[in-house]
């Protein structure tokens, strides 16, 4: 029965939306905001060599790096290990990795208490990551929407009401941690404006996203 049990979990295990395995990427740093919206984005280090001399294997299993293995059989499994980053800074004349600008905009991922406007604690460091973020030299002079987004579940107006009142606590905490308040714009859109591609019910669209103004 054990491969039947282990059948069944992976099954279930791919089942879960897109949102669940979101909920498990790491949080975003301060350089990962300053990437976003300036395309001023840190270099990855090219892979480095095993032992046997092969280059880790890139799989799609969120960049992790799979060592290859000359040997077969009764070889140990190759681990999965993350690639390593470096802080290095495009140089001076050399185009930035993405296009960024005004209009760009990036989902905060953050997580409130149910049905308030009260961030969980690990929607506090995550957002403490972006006032980091909006004190670096680079973002320092722009200004930011906090949008926030709900479902389709419940009365339209209740849903507006919550988004402004996330949009407003997201802001609140930002300039708490030294942003200032004048550089913050905040809007509640409710479930007027689901993520392209996604159902108006659908959780996923339950979130707090910044657009960059100017």
């Amino acid at each position: 029965m054990r491969p039947l049990a282990f059948t069944l979990l992976v099954s279930a295990f791919a089942a879960m939306p897109g949102a669940a395995w979101a909920q498990a990427e790491p949080p975003a740093t301060a350089d990962d905001y300053v990437c976003e919206f300036t395309g001023d984005c840190p270099e990855e280090a090219a892979p480095e060599e095993n032992a046997n001399g092969d280059r880790p294997r890139i799989t799609a299993s969120r960049g992790f790096a799979l060592s290859g293995s000359g040997n077969s059989g009764g070889a140990s499994p190759p681990r999965s290990t993350p690639p390593r980053r470096t802080t290095r800074r495009p140089a001076a004349g050399q185009a930035a990795h993405r296009p960024a600008g005004p209009g760009q905009r990036v989902n905060l991922r953050l997580s409130f208490e149910t049905g308030s406007a009260v961030l969980t604690a690990a929607a506090q460091a995550q957002a403490e990551a972006f006032a980091q973020a909006l004190q670096r030299p680079q973002l320092r002079n722009l200004r930011f929407q906090i949008e926030g987004h709900t479902d389709s579940v419940g009365s339209r107006a209740s849903n507006v009401a919550l988004s402004q009142r996330r949009a407003q606590s997201v802001a609140d905490f930002l300039a708490n941690k030294g942003v200032e308040r004048n550089r913050l714009a905040v809007r509640g859109y409710g479930p007027d404006r689901p993520l392209p591609g996604m159902r108006a019910s659908a959780g996923e669209n339950r979130r707090v996203e910044a657009v960059r103004i100017n």
